[in-house]
């Protein structure tokens, strides 16, 4: 649940009363403008240590922690850190094929990932796991031939 919706509008911590408050706030129609709205506001002020006053938040007259002084939130699970994770990875490996254009797996290892070894944990096995993904997305096609497999983006 966004902390937005918890301390604006004092919504417990719990699905059904969240998708209750959400059905009666958010008008018919336009709850993904509305709800798009709301989420930003609370990456600008809402976050985990509000900042209601230096980011001139609009809804403090009528916002329920602004008011109380209450700002706990429940547990909000965090994205893991991208450095390592996998999100960089496929934004090197699509990076790369910019800059590079179409290459092969063990051309491409190295340039994606310093410990890349063909036959390694981090090899042509991780490699075509991550191309998969990227290739299911349409973001790079993946072309195997008898000698090698070649990757590069997909056309626009």
């Amino acid at each position: 649940m966004d902390f937005s919706y918890h301390r604006a509008f004092d919504v417990p911590d719990d699905d059904a009363a969240f998708e209750s408050a959400a059905t009666r706030l958010l008008p018919d129609g336009e709850s993904r403008v509305w709800n798009n709205a709301l989420m930003e506001l609370g990456g600008v002020a809402c976050e985990g240590t509000p900042a209601c006053d230096t980011a001139e938040c609009p809804w403090r007259r009528w916002c329920h922690a602004y008011e109380t002084g209450d700002f706990t939130a429940p547990d909000v699970p965090e994205q893991p850190d991208f450095e390592g994770s996998r999100r960089q990875f496929r934004g090197r490996v699509v990076g790369t094929l910019q800059q590079h254009g179409p290459l092969t797996l063990d051309d491409l290892g190295p340039r994606v990932r310093v410990d890349y070894a063909p036959d390694g944990t981090y090899g042509r096995e991780w490699l075509r796991d991550l191309l998969e993904d990227l290739e299911a997305d349409g973001l790079v096609a993946v072309e195997e031939t008898d000698e090698s497999v070649v990757t590069k983006l997909s056309p626009e």
